[in-house]
């Protein structure tokens, strides 16, 4: 029978939680940033562990390299480009922030980088639910509906799984759209891992990088096929037929290991892919996401919720060997 714990400790300064299995296994949470999935080790050959997550190892990375890469974090209220860092709402228009150098949008929201309150931690022989919270409190003119999300990560060790809770706190309509952005490793450049994926439609952009409405349909890996030397900084937007079956799946091979990355999909759920591959082909980042980006501003998928109201969302993924 297998037993879990959680571990308090730091990164740097910065703190987190790890779930760890009495084998070794452990699945690392950085509360004190961005509640990120900073870290999912297995027990691999001869002794070592193999790393399914890229994140932050050291301290100083976080403040370094975390605004370009927001590793594992929850992307809320809005998951990609909110275009130009400005959106109208009810016929107002809110200013945002331009977060990035890059280009002149608002990106990923404002919880990536927000210390994150430990709440429980629940486990039995076979899994481990480690929830933790953060408050937005509207006092931002820029976005003044106030909210509370909630992340509950529920580990065996082959698995992890994320429920993502939000519920409106305020007292008019929150407008809202998220995502998340876990980068996945499997102990190789990914040039050689063999990508799958459902049946999409690439959302098209314009010279700004930012949603047309246009789509068209993308066929590179429905059939299962190696990256190479692909690069690819894409939204991949599920079929309505798929998503009305629940639950999308992404898959991803090395020659040792299969990651099978799953999504729950239909009405206000994860109808959308982004697949990002960084320049230094170690990790590819694969994120669940209401809609395209920009939703604040087209609409497409965006999710209206009511004063008291909640909402649910889940993905999660599992490691086998082949």
């Amino acid at each position: 029978m297998s037993s879990f714990k959680i571990i308090s400790r730091h990164l740097g300064t910065i703190p987190c939680f790890a779930i760890v299995r009495d084998d070794g296994a452990e699945f690392e949470i950085l509360s004190g940033f961005g509640a990120g999935l900073n870290a999912w080790r297995i027990p691999h050959k001869q002794g070592n562990m193999l790393d399914l997550l890229f994140g932050y190892r050291d301290g100083d990375d976080i403040y370094k390299i975390a605004p370009d890469t927001n590793a594992g974090c929850r992307l809320s209220p809005f998951p990609g480009r909110t275009a130009y860092a400005q959106f109208t709402w009810n016929s107002k228009t809110y200013q945002l922030i331009n977060n990035v150098s890059w280009a002149p949008h608002a990106l990923h929201g404002f919880l990536t980088n927000k210390e994150w309150q430990f709440e429980n931690f629940e486990s039995d022989s076979e899994k481990a639910i480690a929830t933790f919270s953060c408050e937005w409190n509207g006092a931002f003119n820029g976005f003044p509906f106030p909210y509370k999300a909630i992340n509950k990560v529920t580990f065996t060790g082959e698995s992890y799984m994320v429920e993502s809770i939000v519920k409106n706190i305020g007292d008019s309509p929150l407008p809202y759209s998220e995502g998340w952005h876990p980068y996945y490793m499997m102990g190789e450049k990914i040039d050689e891992l063999t990508l799958l994926l459902p049946k999409s439609n690439l959302a098209l952009l314009d010279n700004a990088d930012l949603p047309t409405g246009n789509f068209k349909e993308d066929s590179r890996f429905i059939e299962g096929r190696k990256l190479g030397d692909e690069f690819i900084n894409d939204c991949f937007c599920l079929n309505e037929s798929d998503c009305k079956q629940h639950k999308a799946h992404v898959s991803l091979k090395s020659r040792t290991h299969c990651l099978d990355i799953w999504q729950y999909t239909g009405k206000e759920q994860y109808n959308a892919i982004q697949i990002y591959t960084p320049p230094t082909r170690e990790s590819i980042a694969i994120e669940p996401m209401t809609s395209e980006p920009d939703a604040l501003n087209h609409h497409r998928g965006l999710i209206v919720i009511a004063p008291g109201e909640t909402r649910q969302f889940q993905f999660g993924a599992t490691i086998t060997q082949i």
